[in-house]
């Protein structure tokens, strides 16, 4: 994203979250490895303060790659070529969720909600945006 259009998204978050949010989806797909998804997350930390972090949940798709593989998540993202998957995990406290999009089945998207509520039950429900009120004022950095 350019400069503009992440002023923008930033706008609408603003605007959006001003109660608070329960989770963060970040979305990196297994197919495409990586491209700008750490910028993002730490975008979302200037935005929000770092306590976002513990909000977050990575949601992995083209998991059906794997199966091509013989793998699963768990074992992609131990292989040494996945240090920057590793490092996005771990930053995110671990919580991630794998898509085959090959599978038409509810039972994947049942999954994902019942780990999004678990966070968020951890969590203690919402997460208030005080930190990204005071970033606001004073202009939040944009990611390049």
């Amino acid at each position: 994203l350019n400069k503009k259009q992440l002023e923008m998204m930033k706008e609408q978050l603003v605007s959006r979250c001003s109660a608070g949010l329960s989770s963060v989806l970040l979305t990196v797909p297994l197919e495409k490895p990586l491209q700008n998804e750490e910028e993002i997350l730490d975008y979302l930390k200037c935005l929000f303060g770092p306590e976002v972090q513990k909000y977050i949940m990575i949601l992995f798709t083209h998991g059906d790659e794997l199966e091509e593989l013989d793998q699963t998540i768990h074992e992609y993202l131990k292989h040494k070529d996945h240090e920057d998957l590793q490092r996005l995990v771990t930053e995110c406290g671990g919580k991630f969720h794998c898509f085959n999009n090959k599978r038409k089945s509810d039972d994947q998207i049942q999954e994902l909600l019942q780990k999004i509520e678990g966070m968020m039950m951890e969590n203690g429900r919402k997460f208030m945006v005080e930190q990204m009120k005071r970033n606001d004022s004073k202009g939040t950095p944009l990611v390049d």
